[in-house]
């Protein structure tokens, strides 16, 4: 694996090359040369499997990470290919072309993050927020208590429990779990 990742910094640039296991690397790549990394890693070597795609928002550097997570299927072992898109134009390459699967993951990222994948066939289609007209829930900006508050009625008679009290009263603990 440390041939792959040696040739993806001479070919694309990458940087930050670092096993979390000996079986998962990770490495950063510019935006524009992580769908063509990506590509010649299912093209040219062994890691030919989508596993995830995921976001971070890093919300104080004013950026999204973007993850693929490739696998090669017979090696068992994992590459984390990672890049950073601006927060406030968010946009990245498609890889739906590559995997099937990937239409679905970018459709869903698209509505939860409100990043946008030119090219691939659902963006736009809702996903899970049907008739969503807020910001996209995931952004670490999002007030999640602001939206409920308006947007869903108050439910009287709902009280707090601490979970260790309840727990314990409700199965004849001493009031606390692990005692």
């Amino acid at each position: 694996m440390k041939t792959i990742l040696a040739e993806l910094e001479t070919r694309f640039g990458a940087t930050g090359a670092r096993f979390q296991r000996d079986d998962l690397a990770s490495i950063d790549l510019p935006a524009d040369r992580a769908v063509p990394a990506v590509t010649w890693l299912k093209q040219h070597t062994p890691f030919v499997q989508l596993n995830h795609m995921s976001v971070v928002d890093w919300l104080e550097d004013g950026q999204f990470q973007v993850t693929w997570l490739m696998t090669d299927p017979h090696g068992c072992r994992s590459i984390m290919v990672n890049t950073r898109i601006d927060r406030e134009q968010a946009t990245c390459d498609s890889v739906a072309d590559l995997w099937p699967q990937a239409v679905t993951y970018e459709q869903e990222i698209n509505e939860m993050y409100g990043i946008d994948f030119p090219g691939s066939p659902r963006m736009g289609v809702p996903f899970i927020l049907e008739g969503w007209n807020d910001m996209p829930p995931m952004r670490r900006d999002f007030d999640t208590v602001k939206y409920v508050a308006e947007h869903h009625p108050h439910r009287p008679g709902r009280r707090h429990h601490d979970p260790r009290t309840y727990i314990g009263e409700r199965f004849g603990e001493k009031g606390y779990l692990h005692d």
